[in-house]
């Protein structure tokens, strides 16, 4: 399938971060927290179709929900009662989220953000950290992972990202208050708003120090900038609030995809109702034919009344820091250096550290090989992980699932040092 593939797709994949995954590997299904490949073989899947399929395919709420959608239309680029319906779901379970603003990817979500942010400062720059992801688009595509040489520099990630594009794209280390300080003092009056993920999934999962978001809250207040959360992964995925709710921050603005509609294309923004002025008095504009589309609103709409359910996020947060705990000891067994970071729903794993890295710079010396070595031989396991050390937890995730995945990491440890 993939000698055919590569005839008509280029690289034979549909998304450069799958080109490097290694055995290429065709699914046929999916079914709860497992994937079925073509040859018949059956994982235990932790990439969750890196994060959005939270509780697993195939799940009855999110197929009645859809397919009652289907019977009474596709989409109709006008309004529906599902867009009231999630925005009030939406609105009453994210903390001073007031309005949501409906769209269809993270990588949309994160322009319309930033564009709110400029309309309403009538400023131009913007200031992301390395390490962090926030799309492909090229004013954001901006040191995501950069070579030690260009840490501190705007760097680009690939190559067509004229530099005129990023041009106002400043960056900074995370966790480091000082440094996002200075960015404000050398650039007065011109910081339209700071773009961050609260908890830096993208590059080892690493947390935010204690008062370090609520300091990029206040350094926007008292710049007249608007601060911006990522939460295309946190949210609705580490508590039913996201990370506001699991952190205890109010952001001006939050942006959400992945995890809200259960694997269908969802995306949105989120803020007090104040954010929303400028698209009210028309200083600026929010458009896509396909927003709000009803078919994954539906599925929005049984993703979050599965996840409101009693205990889901505490089974998810549990499992999670179990196997945490079990491949750190597994690996202290065996005489493997290895950290783990971030809460139970989605972690990483630090082979070659012997503690947790604080921001993308600490992720500079991680063994990549020794991990890569260990994924393979958990998908020989039948283990499915993605290839950069983050695993996810879903709410499908079960004690007996554990408990393969135990045995399995026991068996992949030791192979490491054979």
């Amino acid at each position: 399938m993939y000698r055919r593939a590569l005839v008509r797709i280029p690289d034979g994949v549909s998304s450069s971060m799958r080109k490097n995954v290694s055995p290429v590997l065709y699914f046929e299904r999916g079914d709860g927290p497992f994937f079925f490949d073509v040859d018949g073989n059956r994982y235990i899947d932790y990439t969750l179709a890196w994060g959005p399929l939270i509780v697993g395919n195939n799940h009855p709420a999110i197929n009645e929900a859809v397919s009652r959608q289907l019977a009474r239309g596709y989409t109709f680029g006008a309004q529906h009662g599902l867009e009231i319906a999630l925005a009030e779901r939406m609105t009453s379970v994210l903390p001073g989220v007031e309005q949501v603003l409906f769209c269809n990817t993270g990588s949309e979500a994160v322009q319309g953000a930033l564009r709110l942010a400029r309309a309403r400062t009538k400023r131009d720059k913007i200031v992301k950290f390395e390490g962090h992801y926030h799309g492909w688009m090229n004013n954001v595509l901006v040191s995501y992972k950069p070579s030690p040489d260009q840490l501190g520099t705007p760097s680009p990630t690939c190559g067509g990202q004229p530099q005129h594009e990023y041009a106002d794209t400043l960056v900074a280390p995370w966790n480091d208050l000082q440094a996002l300080e200075d960015l404000f003092r050398e650039n007065p009056g011109e910081i339209a708003c700071v773009l961050t993920e609260p908890l830096l999934a993208n590059s080892g999962c690493c947390m935010p120090e204690e008062g370090y978001l609520q300091g990029i809250i206040d350094l926007c207040r008292a710049h007249g900038a608007v601060s911006v959360f990522d939460e295309v992964i946190t949210g609705f995925r580490v508590a039913l609030g996201g990370a506001r709710a699991f952190f205890g921050v109010l952001p001006d603005l939050s942006v959400y995809a992945k995890a809200m509609a259960g694997g269908f294309t969802m995306a949105a923004i989120g803020g007090s109702a104040e954010m929303f002025d400028v698209l009210r008095n028309r200083e600026t504009m929010h458009a896509g034919t396909y927003n709000g589309s009803p078919v994954n609103l539906a599925a929005a709409l049984a993703t979050l009344g599965i996840l409101g359910a009693e205990g889901v996020y505490d089974r998810m947060h549990a499992y999670g820091d179990t196997l945490k705990q079990h491949l750190a000891d597994e690996a202290r067994r065996n005489g493997i250096l290895l950290a783990a970071s971030g809460p139970g729903p989605v972690f990483s794993l630090h082979f070659g550290l012997e503690q947790a890295p604080r921001n993308y710079t600490g992720t500079l010396s991680l063994d990549k090989a020794l991990y890569e070595k260990f994924r393979v031989a958990m998908l020989q396991e039948g283990i499915l992980l993605l290839p950069d050390g983050r695993w996810y937890i879903g709410a499908t995730h079960t004690p007996e699932t554990l408990e393969l995945t135990m045995e399995a990491a026991g068996k992949a440890m030791k192979q490491l040092i054979s």
